[in-house]
């Protein structure tokens, strides 16, 4: 699964680096470039979230390993 989230995260990384293009050269479709982009920063977040919460719940795991 981390490999799928790191794979969105990529994708979701270039998409936004695509709306900063387009928005930097004044392409035709702005509009939907930017479009693209909003939902690159949703993956970004959305994978960034999910790694860290996966990081927590080992943590987690581990201080119950250590009580007992």
């Amino acid at each position: 699964m981390k490999k799928i989230t790191l794979v969105v995260f990529i994708i979701g990384v270039l998409m936004a680096s695509l709306a900063y293009v387009a928005q930097l050269c004044g392409w035709k479709d702005l509009q939907a470039f930017m479009t693209i982009g909003f939902a690159g920063y949703v993956l970004v977040i959305s994978a960034a979230a999910y790694y860290l919460t996966s990081i927590l719940y080992e943590w987690s795991k581990e201080t119950e390993a250590w009580r007992g």
